[in-house]
C-alpha cells in the first residue's frame, strides 16, 4: 500500500442535467438538481436454480438509478416538463456530470466535462409544499437499459447551468458583482446630502 494516494472528490461539482423528447435538438440541456440522495445506483438482479445438490445463483441484467434532489419553481420548464413525463409515461435524457474532472481551455476556463447518459422515467413528481424553502423532491429516475459514458462540451450546456450549479462554489472578483447600467435614484428620493 506504499505510495497509495487516495482521491476524494467534490459532490459539489456533479450536477445533473436534462432534456425532454419533444425539446428542439438545438436545446441546451438545463440543470435538473445540486444533488443526489444515493447518485448513481448500479445493481445487478440475481436468480436462483433449486438443484438437488444444493441452490446455484446467477447473475442477471445491470439497473441503474439516479436518485436526483430535483429543483424547480411551479410552472417552469422542469416542472412542467417532468408532469408530462409521468403523466405520458415517456422517458428523458438524464446526465451526470462531473466537473471535478472537467477539462479548461487556455484561458482556465471549462471546455468539456466527462458524464454519465441515459434516457430514463421519472417514478413520479411529488408536489412539495415548502415553507421558506425550495421545492424540491427526491425523484428516482429508472434508466432504461445502460448509461453510456461519454464527454460533453460546456457549448452544449445551458449557461445557467454553470452560474447556478458551479458559481455557488466559487469565488468572485469585482467584475463579477454588479451590472454595466447606471442606476438612478426613484423619483422624489431626496439626494442632496443631510446637514
Amino acid at each position: 500500500m506504499a505510495g497509495l494516494k487516495l482521491q476524494t472528490k467534490s459532490a459539489d461539482k456533479i450536477l445533473y442535467g436534462i432534456k425532454f423528447p419533444w425539446d428542439d435538438t438545438a436545446t441546451l440541456i438545463q440543470m435538473l438538481g445540486l444533488q443526489a440522495a444515493s447518485s448513481t445506483t448500479n445493481t445487478r438482479a440475481s436468480s436462483a436454480v433449486n438443484l438437488k445438490q444444493g441452490v446455484v445463483h446467477t447473475s442477471g441484467a445491470r439497473t441503474e438509478t439516479f436518485v436526483v434532489d430535483s429543483y424547480w419553481t411551479i410552472g417552469d420548464k422542469i416542472h412542467d416538463g417532468l408532469k408530462k413525463a409521468v403523466e405520458k409515461d415517456v422517458a428523458v435524457g438524464i446526465w451526470r456530470m462531473d466537473f471535478n474532472e472537467a477539462t479548461l481551455d487556455d484561458s482556465g476556463n471549462i471546455a468539456s466535462v466527462p458524464a454519465e447518459f441515459g434516457m430514463a422515467k421519472p417514478n413520479g413528481l411529488p408536489e412539495t409544499e415548502a415553507v421558506n424553502n425550495l421545492l424540491h423532491a427526491n425523484i428516482t429516475y429508472n434508466i432504461d437499459g445502460n448509461t453510456q459514458d461519454g464527454v460533453l462540451a460546456v457549448a452544449e450546456l445551458d449557461p445557467q447551468l454553470l452560474a447556478d450549479g458551479l458559481k455557488m462554489f466559487d469565488f468572485a472578483h469585482n467584475t463579477d458583482i454588479g451590472g454595466n447600467a447606471t442606476t438612478a435614484p426613484a423619483a422624489g428620493t431626496n439626494t442632496k446630502p443631510q446637514q
